[in-house]
């Protein structure tokens, strides 16, 4: 069964024509595309060396080697932006990292900034390198990376429509031409000492440049996206004249709510230590392949009262087969379990089908009702 992001598809890996210097020198920064096979579609930012992506031995990584280290699709070169794709396959997602290590590597033994927190610099346990069981787990000290070596990263994919974009540099404004038919863009900067951590693997990703220093996308029809500090697509603060998907974003139609109504079962149980439980099932009418759908099983909170909780998703992040049974159990809340006491519990499944390109819950998103349900536990 497939399930979360999915496998990578295929021929869907390669490096965009699109490079950037890095403040210090050295090899350029690059980057590269790919796709699942569960509709996600993710951008990697790392070193480029002879037309391979991948992260230098320094800043703790590789054992300070020196070396270029080529890294797969997929792999720890600095965090795979991923989004669901749009209804032609492609990709429209926009990233920030601030204060990176210029290593571009996120695996074990990369340095982290001053200002992260506490559990951030604590020691690493142990190193993925060594073969489990014939070594003991020891800690590892992590290093703090000089501010020097520390870069802010912008980049993203507006689109074929999108012809160019205006960022700030200092005190100067700055329109540069998008890259190719994916409208690549990519700006790498030396992180300033007064700038808040992002996170190891965090940082923001929208589906338009938010909380950056890029202020306009100007479009080939004329069309300029100016953003705002609050921007969000399918919000009006997005851009002005607001624009609820991205210019050229083709929307992946979802299934009606007719097409996904099916009868609800639900029915108390014990579980292998005698507690009581609920089974809640049905059959999905609806094939889900892709990440960005799920069924949601929610119980009315109004008959709760702590007394028990429910997954939020139903088989969450995998593939369904059509007419396939899907199931998900009610149980004690709690930290000691125990039987779900007796009442009637009410609740409902919905399915949460995401038609822009956020990949769970963004603007687009359609819910639609596929049944409700009621049971008796005694």
């Amino acid at each position: 069964m497939q399930a979360g992001y999915g496998p990578l598809t295929p021929g869907t890996s390669h490096l965009l024509a699109i490079t950037a210097p890095d403040p210090h020198g050295g090899p350029a920064w690059g980057m590269r595309v790919f796709a699942t096979k569960r509709g996600v579609g993710c951008m990697q930012v790392g070193r480029l060396l002879d037309d391979r992506l991948g992260a230098l031995g320094r800043d703790g990584a590789f054992n300070d080697d020196g070396h270029f280290h080529e890294v797969p699709a997929g792999g720890a070169i600095r965090f795979s932006a991923c989004s669901a794709l749009d209804g032609k396959g492609r990709i429209f997602n926009n990233t920030i990292l601030s204060n990176q290590p210029a290593s571009a590597w996120s695996g074990f033994g990369s340095c982290v900034p001053s200002s992260a927190t506490p559990a951030e610099k604590a020691p690493e346990l142990g190193d993925p390198a060594e073969p489990r069981g014939l070594a003991p787990e020891r800690p590892h000290p992590v290093r703090i990376c000089p501010q020097a070596d520390e870069r802010n990263l912008y980049y993203g994919l507006l689109g074929p429509e999108a012809a160019s974009i205006t960022y700030t540099s200092g005190a100067r404004h700055r329109t540069v031409p998008t890259v190719g038919a994916e409208g690549a863009y990519l700006i790498v900067t030396q992180a300033p000492s007064h700038q808040l951590y992002s996170g190891a693997a965090g940082g923001t990703s929208n589906v338009v440049p938010v909380h950056g220093p890029i202020t306009a996308i100007h479009y080939r029809d004329g069309r300029t996206c100016h953003l705002t500090s609050r921007s969000w697509i399918g919000g009006t603060s997005a851009c002005t004249p607001s624009l609820r998907v991205p210019v050229g974003y083709l929307p992946v139609k979802a299934p009606t709510a007719a097409q996904v109504s099916t009868p609800i079962h639900a029915r108390a149980v014990r579980n292998r230590r005698g507690e009581r439980e609920i089974v809640v099932s049905f059959v999905s009418r609806v094939p889900i392949t892709e990440y960005r759908s799920e069924y949601s099983l929610k119980l009315d909170e109004s008959e709760l009262h702590g007394r028990a909780s429910a997954p939020y998703r139903a088989d969450a992040g995998a593939n369904v087969a059509a007419g396939q049974t899907v199931s998900a159990r009610i149980k004690r809340h709690g930290p000691h379990g125990g039987s779900v006491p007796a009442g009637v519990y009410r609740g409902t499944v919905t399915l949460i089908a995401a038609t822009g390109p956020a990949l769970y819950e963004g603007p687009g998103t359609a819910y639609l009702h596929v049944g409700d349900f009621s049971v008796r536990v005694p």
